[in-house]
């Protein structure tokens, strides 16, 4: 699970944001459009074996920003900004992560 499940944020200004794996698992994380974090997974999950060479990080523009999959001891920090106001769903999209591994970031 990821140690920090919530954070609220400013729309429209930049957000740092450092996403560090402590854990033995490859993981990655995510930020999809608000209400996309399940279809998301989906597609991560269908993805199969050939997610591994693309870091289970699906096409397509649900997906606004994301780590790559990170191994153990790894981290990577984004920068980005959220556009306006609303909850922005986080996962890891490593199959069968996503069921627990899962967040939201709150803009206001």
């Amino acid at each position: 699970m990821y140690d920090v499940k919530e954070l609220t944020v400013k729309a429209g200004k930049k957000i740092k944001l450092t996403f560090a794996n402590t854990d033995v698992m490859p993981h990655n994380l995510l930020v999809t459009k608000p209400g996309k974090a399940d279809a998301v997974m989906n597609a991560a999950i269908v993805m199969g074996a050939a997610g591994f060479e693309k870091g289970f990080i699906p096409a397509g523009d649900d997906v606004l920003h994301h780590t790559k999959l990170l191994d153990m001891n790894k981290e990577e920090t984004l920068e980005f900004t959220l556009p306006a106001a609303g909850d922005y769903p986080f996962v890891c999209s490593f199959p069968g992560h996503g069921i627990i591994m899962r967040g939201v970031l709150r803009a206001k």
